[in-house]
């Protein structure tokens, strides 16, 4: 498994990472969804768009310092 190996992973590793990402932006964007459907919704400040680019910034930084050059 190339891609692993490139990332310094083991596949237990990438599943956590890769599946609380993914969880993650599921469960924002359900949130995003619920508050275009109902705008009387508001989005928590923790969950906002802001604080979700920087977390994506966050966890890009992480993988780059991972990686094998």
């Amino acid at each position: 498994m190339n891609h692993l190996q490139k990332n310094n992973e083991t596949y237990l590793s990438h599943l956590l990472f890769s599946g609380k990402i993914g969880l993650t932006l599921i469960c924002r964007g359900i949130i995003f969804l619920l508050h275009a459907v109902l705008p009387i919704c508001n989005i928590p400040k923790s969950l906002n768009l802001k604080n979700t680019t920087d977390k994506l910034y966050e966890w890009n930084q992480y993988t780059h310092k991972r990686q094998r050059r």
